[in-house]
């Protein structure tokens, strides 16, 4: 279904009054659920700093992390080099081993898959794969440029 852009601009709300970030960044810090990134390509976390970036996504290691009360931590993957079968077995195992670290500490997370802009990952390939390995159903995907 094609939707007119006017009429769908118009119905939009006004932009939010208020600066967010601060609110975010606060309900990060006090909440009980972690923010966790998984990068798709070494260069992704170069724009990030005082923020841990893991290199292994063992249940272990992710439970360390989420018992540990991290806000917000990156994985980094790597998946882009990988073949889309590869890549998705991966995603897959992530979100299994987030699914039982969440379990086992008792902390909530969400889960962001960061790819590279134009797309060069394997989309939507890992992110149905994530999304089947944390036993969970999305109404839909966000693409955030």
């Amino acid at each position: 279904m094609t939707l007119p852009r006017a009429e769908t601009f118009a119905e939009l709300p006004p932009p939010w009054p208020d600066e967010l970030l601060p609110a975010i960044r606060d309900a990060l810090r006090e909440g009980a659920q972690t923010l966790i990134v998984l990068d798709d390509d070494p260069t992704g976390t170069q724009t990030v700093y005082d923020l841990p970036v893991l290199t292994d996504w063992s249940e272990a290691t992710l439970r360390e992390e989420l018992a540990a009360g991290t806000p917000v931590f990156f994985v980094l993957t790597n998946s882009r080099s990988l073949p889309p079968a590869d890549a998705a077995a991966l995603n897959r195992t992530i979100g299994r081993n987030i699914a039982a670290a969440t379990a086992a500490t008792g902390r909530g997370a969400a889960v962001v898959s960061r790819s590279d802009s134009t797309l060069r990952g394997h989309f939507p390939v890992e992110t149905d794969a994530l999304a089947a390995g944390l036993g969970a159903h999305f109404d839909g995907l966000l693409l955030i440029p």
